[in-house]
């Protein structure tokens, strides 16, 4: 076994910062930001608030906190599915419908659904931890967390689907683009909605 390049072409530095260039691109600019801004709250808030605020809530220890996470894992692993399954069934329900190809924003309709879920499952996740009796643990938190997750997983699908088809020449470099952006919406998250959430207290 060897491990190689698929791409034999030698690479060249303008391959590491063409993807940046995407910022030009209004709609995969667009669907980078909202779907960046989703993952933020019904991902990675999720990832970190769920030990700050469930172990404390709760008086868990550290294999009950690990079995808290499995609201995202559950809820990914059905939003995945069933998002690209709904994706490509109303794309082809569509095209059936008029004959042809359906423009790619006809996919955005079901990125609502994503939305509302990933709202939905945080205020759940949040107003729950926050009404639950302390030293009693209750479920309807990690119920939260995976309605958010499946919205979440939602999105990514439908978006970053819509975001290759507005731009199918380059869709390395699209994926490569979304990415950037919500690892850097990611990274900064953290930083302030910690604080956030200690001023609440």
């Amino acid at each position: 076994m060897s491990l190689r390049r698929i791409d034999p072409t030698p690479m060249k530095m303008r391959e590491f910062w063409h993807p940046l260039t995407l910022f030009t691109n209004i709609p995969v600019l667009l669907a980078a930001i909202a779907y960046s801004m989703v993952f933020l709250f019904a991902s990675v808030l999720n990832s970190v608030e769920v030990p700050q605020l469930l172990q404390s809530k709760f008086e868990l220890n550290a294999q009950q906190l690990g079995l808290q996470f499995l609201g995202l894992i559950i809820g990914s692993l059905l939003g995945e599915q069933l998002g690209g399954f709904m994706s490509d069934m109303w794309m082809n329900t569509r095209a059936r419908k008029i004959g042809h190809k359906p423009a790619p924003e006809f996919r955005l309709w079901l990125s609502y659904i994503g939305f509302l879920l990933s709202i939905a499952g945080m205020v759940v996740f949040l107003v729950c931890t926050e009404q639950a009796t302390t030293g009693k643990w209750d479920v309807r938190p990690v119920i939260g967390t995976g309605v958010a997750a499946f919205g979440n997983q939602v999105v990514t699908t439908v978006l970053t689907t819509y975001a290759v088809d507005t731009y199918p020449q380059d869709a390395g470099s699209v994926g490569v683009f979304i990415n950037f952006v919500r690892s850097t919406w990611g990274f900064i998250g953290p930083f302030w909605y910690v604080v956030v959430f200690e001023l609440i207290d």
